[in-house]
């Protein structure tokens, strides 16, 4: 066999034994970046106004992933209408180590939640998930995607079979998508009475440019929100659908539903 034969015969071998190193190397480069961040972001600020906290960390998913495993993970910070705490007993991050700029999350045990809404109500809701799920889809203006799937919500006098939320920057910034839904939710549901089989709200929220600084985790939420209010910002729900009905919500149906999304913005 002549050697330009042999050198066709073992190149491709070659090739993927380079490939193989280059993409071990860059996981481990890219872990050890992410095992610094996480150590300086650990009890301190991650961005403007929000701060992280866990009792563990793990990191695994070589070679294509990178995935970060959390014991006792918490997230408090300043909301757009007050104080904000989250805490979950298991939370997970995936992000792929190369490819479109996306982060999935998960979280399992017991949730608790507090925040206020535009009203200034102070809420607290503990709940046990049978599955929550989010992901975020970054760009080089920041958070252009998020979306959170709760499965089988369950809570002391509250239950709902599945909750969804997402929320879309629009590309010319102008304006910020929210959509919320909930199936077979039974409980104190305020003006929705004490059992919905379907809700969907879809709602614009305009002068979207003023939360620029809070999606590239530059600025803090109350600033964002002054700002919004400053340049005339205005929310409204464009479409609606309770138990199979479309738009065809009470006024105070309507108020409820921007409360319930106001803590967004």
């Amino acid at each position: 066999m002549r050697y330009s034969s042999r050198f066709f015969l073992y190149a491709p071998f070659f090739l993927l034994l380079m490939l193989a190193g280059y993409v071990m190397a860059h996981w481990w480069q890219d872990a050890g970046a992410l095992e610094e961040r996480l150590k300086a972001a650990k009890g301190r600020e991650a961005v403007p106004g929000v701060t992280l906290d866990w009792a563990n960390v793990t990191l695994s998913g070589f070679p294509f992933r990178l995935d970060a495993t959390f014991d006792g993970f918490s997230v408090k910070g300043a909301g757009a209408h007050g104080p904000f705490v989250w805490h979950t007993d298991k939370f997970a991050v995936h992000a792929l180590t190369y490819g479109a700029q996306k982060d999935v999350f998960e979280a399992t045990g017991i949730q608790h939640l507090s925040w206020s809404d535009a009203a200034g109500e102070a809420h607290t809701l503990d709940f046990l998930p049978g599955s929550l799920r989010a992901s975020a889809v970054r760009d080089t203006n920041g958070l252009s995607r998020f979306d959170v799937d709760v499965m089988e919500l369950n809570a002391k006098g509250l239950s709902i079979g599945r909750v969804q939320f997402h929320m879309r920057r629009d590309p010319d910034g102008k304006s910020i998508d929210l959509m919320a839904e909930a199936d077979l939710a039974k409980g104190d549901l305020g003006a929705f009475g004490k059992e919905v089989r379907t809700l969907r709200l879809y709602q614009t929220v305009s002068q979207g440019a003023a939360f620029a600084g809070l999606l590239q985790g530059q600025q803090r939420a109350p600033e964002s929100h002054a700002m919004w209010l400053i340049s005339g910002g205005d929310t409204k729900i464009t479409l609606s659908e309770l138990n199979g009905a479309k738009n065809g919500l009470s006024p105070e149906q309507s108020t409820a539903g921007i409360i319930l999304l106001s803590p967004v913005y």
